[in-house]
């Protein structure tokens, strides 16, 4: 039986989260991530096991935060598709420029980092995007029981992974510096188009 942690675990993944997202998982350091949350090496070798334990720890629970944050865009907005769209697009690019320094979405970056050296990262990242796609699959076939899309059944979930692939390049872009005014732009263009190019 596991034994009880003697610390805040939620505490410790935010600081652990904040190092690998900041530096990469290669430039971050266990013993950096104990200084900024308290808790010691040995503690945290004990819950998680590796660096890589604490990580993919850390990376799970950023990933289901990434699920959770498109499904209250999606299921909160009562508007027309192309607003449903417009609407998910801006709040993306509003979550990715919330940060100064560029950083990206950590899951992006890991996935280029760590894909070809741990599969897990493969695996969890293969689960987000799949849970992401169901969702604004769900919003399209929505708008198409509606009558506001003109689609078959089979392209309902190819235009869902469309719009999740628009998000996770403005997400690219803005990690590149592409300013705030010129993401926008591309994000209402994109929702327009998906809109005209399925209308009834």
């Amino acid at each position: 039986m596991a034994r009880p942690r003697r610390f805040d675990e939620q505490q410790l993944l935010d600081c652990a989260q904040e190092s690998f997202w900041v530096h990469g998982y290669d430039r971050a350091s266990v013993e950096e991530i104990s200084l900024a949350s308290g808790v010691g090496n040995g503690s945290i070798y004990a819950a998680y096991g590796s660096k890589l334990g604490l990580f993919l720890a850390v990376f799970t629970r950023y990933c289901e935060g990434r699920v959770q944050l498109v499904d209250g865009v999606i299921r909160s907005h009562r508007g027309s598709f192309e607003e449903a769209v417009a609407n998910y697009l801006d709040e993306i690019v509003a979550d990715c420029t919330s940060h100064a320094d560029l950083r990206g979405c950590l899951m992006l970056n890991s996935m280029g980092e760590l894909a070809a050296r741990f599969p897990e990262v493969v695996t969890i990242s293969n689960r987000t995007v799949a849970a992401m796609e169901g969702i604004v699959s769900e919003r399209v076939a929505d708008a198409v029981a509606a009558g506001e899309l003109e689609l078959t059944r089979d392209e309902i979930e190819p235009l869902g992974s469309h719009i999740v692939l628009v998000s996770q390049g403005l997400i690219q872009l803005s990690r590149i510096g592409v300013p705030t005014e010129r993401l926008r732009a591309i994000a209402s263009t994109s929702s327009r188009l998906t809109a005209l190019l399925t209308a009834a």
